[in-house]
Parts: C-alpha cells; sequence; structure tokens
C-alpha cells in the first residue's frame, strides 16, 4: 500500500524490507537520482507518526547508513487504519 502511495507520486520503488545488519528499511525508492530510505508506520486509529520514536529513528538511520550509496533523505510514510478507511500520509525528510 505505502509503495503504490509513493510509486503514484512519482517514486521508484527499488527494495522492499531491506535488511541491513540487524536492522531493516521497509522501502528504498529513488526519485530521480535521489536515494531515499522510508520507514513505514502502521496503526489501527491514533496518530502512526507517534509511533515513530527517537530510538528508532535511529535505527532508521544506522540502516541507512549501512547502504552504498547511503540514502540522501530518510522519510516516514504512515498508515492509518478507521473504521471509514485507510488514511496515508507522507513526512519527507523526517530524520
Amino acid at each position: 500500500m505505502a509503495a503504490d502511495f509513493l510509486r503514484r507520486r512519482g517514486a521508484r520503488v527499488l527494495a522492499r524490507n531491506l535488511r541491513v545488519g540487524a536492522d531493516e528499511i521497509d522501502l528504498l525508492v529513488a526519485w530521480g537520482s535521489l536515494l531515499v530510505a522510508v520507514e513505514v508506520k502502521t496503526l489501527l486509529g491514533g496518530d502512526p507518526a507517534e509511533e515513530f520514536t527517537p530510538a528508532k529513528a535511529e535505527r532508521f538511520r544506522r540502516a541507512g547508513r549501512g547502504l552504498r550509496p547511503m540514502p540522501g533523505r530518510f522519510d516516514l510514510v504512515t498508515v492509518c487504519v478507521r473504521r471509514d478507511g485507510v488514511g496515508l500520509r507522507w513526512l519527507p525528510g523526517v530524520c
């Protein structure tokens, strides 16, 4: 769902669930020549962005530093599942 959401906005999905040592990058995408690591947070109700804690952000950055070439940006896509449907939000440059 998040990959399709970004693809519709012009991203090219390069990898999903990419393991980097003990860490993981949910999506690796390209926006033109810019390599972007994407964390996807899903929550039933509430704001999934609140689940992206400073500790999670550090693990996300650490995973990105393990890639070559290193991502030029780190983004977050939130997926909020509610009774009336699903809401997706893209937050570029979160860390």
